[in-house]
């Protein structure tokens, strides 16, 4: 059975249809050189780290990190604004701030205001990364904050039938990241086959590998859950430390997830449901597709197959240009240089329209 494409996997998702398309809010050019990013402090005790990883990162290209607890420790909006006159504002995912009672994020990470990005003449870009979830919500946060770019960590096309709300073109795409001092020394003395990841019905595959893991002989780590008690990655980089192979599925969505790349910063090599035509840059000939529905048999033999013939030296390779790709402060200076392109961009759009005579 052939690896699914990235159509392939459209085909299965039921998009929301009744959530339109958003049309590029009103854009005037701003010279200001200020970036500022909306972020909140306490992502770095996540589970998971990447969405602290993302805003300290763009702090790292000299965006100015504004929130609860950060360096411009600032969380009205209208207040950063009139003190920055920033030329872009970037704003963490909305999920993250706006916590309602119950939710293990942080409270007092909360912005107010957000509404007064309408008036202000900045580039406004939130980053959006489940797009499969609560499409609503998410339209009426672009709405609020006038935003004219997405940064999204998964193929367009697939945000795009997901969250219709968004515009393809305003896409803007970066990759799950890391900290290289996270990754774990070299192991020559390494097992078969480790795995592990949520589980729910968003994770087919998974799901039957758990039922037939035993048959597979592979390890299984526990997922430690969501919550803010610390951060659970150095430990889960160790773990994939041990073995040879991991498999690393990408949902029923097709996700490029941050195991993928993680698993293969400590060498393994990988086996994934990610779709054929979502290609990682440097890492992809790590991978090894396989498609969704591939019967537990055919998989047993993928996965002997590939411990059978783990090379060192090559995984090795791997480890280091991912290391070096992904390395946080690498995946946010490209991201830096893409939203200033995408401010290039409206500029002269704007430039263009003035020119025609148009508002």
């Amino acid at each position: 059975m052939h690896p699914r494409t990235v159509q392939e996997t459209l085909n299965q998702l039921k998009p929301m249809q009744t959530c339109q398309e958003l049309p590029r809010p009103a854009f005037m050019p701003n010279s200001s050189t200020e970036r500022v990013v909306l972020g909140v402090e306490s992502m770095k005790r996540h589970m998971t780290d990447e969405g602290w990883q993302i805003t300290n990162g763009l702090a790292c290209q000299g965006y100015r990190h504004c929130g609860y607890n950060l360096d411009y420790p600032q969380t009205n909006v209208c207040k950063i604004i009139e003190h920055t006159n920033p030329g872009i504002v970037v704003v963490q995912d909305i999920r993250e701030w706006d916590v309602q009672p119950g939710n293990f994020r942080e409270s007092e990470a909360r912005f107010e205001n957000i509404t007064a990005l309408q008036d202000h003449n900045s580039l406004n870009v939130t980053i959006l990364k489940d797009a499969h979830q609560n499409p609503l919500y998410h339209r009426q946060a672009a709405i609020d904050m006038a935003c004219h770019a997405w940064i999204v960590y998964y193929h367009p096309r697939i945000v795009k039938c997901l969250a219709p709300y968004v515009r393809e073109q305003d896409l803007i795409r970066t990759y799950h990241s890391l900290n290289p001092d996270d990754i774990p020394l070299w192991n020559n003395q390494r097992e078969g086959v480790g795995m592990s990841g949520a589980m729910s019905s968003v994770y087919p595959l998974r799901q039957r590998i758990r039922q037939f893991q035993a048959k597979l002989n592979m390890t299984w780590l526990t997922h430690p859950g969501y919550h803010r008690k610390g951060c659970c990655t150095p430990e889960y980089l160790q773990f994939l430390s041990r073995f040879k192979v991991a498999v690393c599925t990408s949902s029923r969505y097709g996700y490029a997830l941050r195991k993928i790349i993680e698993a293969t910063a400590v060498g393994c090599r990988v086996i994934t449901d990610l779709p054929v035509d979502d290609v990682l840059p440097e890492i992809d000939s790590n991978l090894i597709r396989v498609h969704p529905d591939i019967n537990i048999k055919s998989l047993q033999c993928v996965l002997e197959e590939a411990t059978a013939n783990y090379d060192y030296e090559r995984q090795y390779d791997f480890a280091c240009k991912a290391t070096v790709r992904y390395n946080y402060n690498t995946v946010t200076s490209y991201l830096a240089d893409a939203l200033e392109a995408k401010r290039m961009e409206y500029d002269e759009r704007a430039r263009m329209l003035r020119t025609n005579g148009c508002p």
